[in-house]
C-alpha cells in the first residue's frame, strides 16, 4: 500500500531515527560523545546497531511504515551510501568521525533530517 503522507505504521521508529539523524548531523556532538568512548555511554557502535537492526540499509522496504514518500527513501539511500563509503576504510571511532569521508555522512544526515522535517510539517 502506498503511503498517503500520514498514518505511518511505525511512528515510534521514525522518532528514534530522527534522534539518530540529529546526532549524525552534528560533528561537535560526535566529538564530545563518540570520539572518546566511556563505559556506560552510547557509542558509535550503538548507532551502527540501530541502522543494521532496523534494516535501514534498504529504506524502500519501510515505505509506508517509517517513511512517507520516495523523497524520504532517497534521502536514506544517500545516507546508506555515505555509510558504505566510510566503511571502506575501517578505523577507530575517533578517527572515523574525523575522516574526510565522514563529512558525507554528516551532509546526508542533515539532508535526511530536512526531508523528514518538511514532511512532518516542521521544515
Amino acid at each position: 500500500m502506498a503511503p498517503d503522507g500520514s498514518g505511518l505504521e511505525m511512528p515510534w521508529l521514525r522518532s528514534q531515527l530522527v534522534e539518530w539523524l540529529v546526532k549524525l548531523a552534528d560533528r561537535s556532538w560526535q566529538e564530545a560523545n563518540w570520539a572518546v568512548v566511556e563505559p556506560g555511554y552510547e557509542s558509535l557502535d550503538d548507532m551502527w546497531d540501530f541502522f543494521d537492526d532496523k534494516g535501514l540499509d534498504r529504506p524502500e522496504v519501510s515505505l509506508g511504515l517509517l517513511f512517507k514518500d520516495q523523497e524520504e527513501v532517497n534521502a536514506m539511500r544517500e545516507l546508506e551510501a555515505s555509510f558504505q563509503s566510510v566503511l571502506q576504510n575501517p578505523a577507530e571511532d575517533a578517527d572515523l568521525i574525523r575522516s574526510e569521508d565522514w563529512g558525507l555522512v554528516i551532509a546526508a544526515a542533515r539532508r535526511a533530517l530536512r526531508v523528514l522535517a518538511a514532511n512532518d510539517g516542521a521544515g
